[in-house]
C-alpha cells in the first residue's frame, strides 16, 4: 500500500496539520532523516541519492506516541512557511535509490546530502533543514543548508 502524507504549517501549532491518505492524522511526531551524497570516505559529494544512504520517515500517533508508523513506500509532502519539500519512493520494496526529492519545486535528488525534520508536539520540538551539494565547474564545490523552519 502506498501512503500519501501531507504536512502543512503556517508557523505555529494551531496552523499545523498532517493528512494521511486524505484524512487528518493526529500525530504526536513527524520525524524524517535522510543521509545521502557521500563518497567512500564519508565526505560530501555529488550524486545525492544515487550514492546510496539511509532514510527514516515515521509518524507517531497522538493516542499512542510509542508506536512508529512508516511513511514509505509513498509520498511525503511538507509545506513550511518559506519552503516546500517532497520526498517520494513508491518502490514496493522501498529501494533507497528509487527515492526522489524536490525542494521548492526543484529536483534535488542528485544533490541532497541531509534532510532532518522533527516536528514533535509532545516535546515541543520543531526542527527542519535540508543540506545540498553544489558542484561548480570552475569554482570550489560547496555545501548549502536551507532551514525549513
Amino acid at each position: 500500500m502506498m501512503n500519501e502524507v501531507v504536512f502543512q504549517t503556517g508557523g505555529d501549532w494551531d496552523s499545523t496539520t498532517l493528512f494521511a491518505n486524505g484524512e487528518e492524522f493526529f500525530a504526536a511526531q513527524l520525524f524524517v532523516e535522510v543521509t545521502a551524497g557521500r563518497n567512500e570516505w564519508g565526505d560530501p559529494a555529488g550524486g545525492g541519492i544515487y550514492n546510496g544512504g539511509t532514510i527514516t520517515a515515521i509518524v507517531r500517533p497522538q493516542d499512542n506516541p510509542n508506536e512508529e508508523i512508516g511513511i514509505f513506500p509513498g509520498r511525503l509532502e511538507m509545506n513550511f512557511v518559506t519552503h516546500s519539500l517532497i520526498i517520494e519512493n513508491v518502490h514496493p520494496g522501498f529501494a533507497f535509490e528509487m527515492t526522489h526529492v524536490w525542494l521548492d519545486g526543484h529536483d534535488i535528488t542528485r544533490d541532497v546530502l541531509d534532510i532532518h525534520v522533527d516536528i514533535n508536539a509532545i516535546d515541543d520540538v520543531v526542527r527542519g533543514y535540508v543540506t545540498v551539494y553544489r558542484s561548480h565547474w570552475i569554482a570550489r564545490d560547496e555545501v548549502a543548508t536551507y532551514n525549513l523552519i
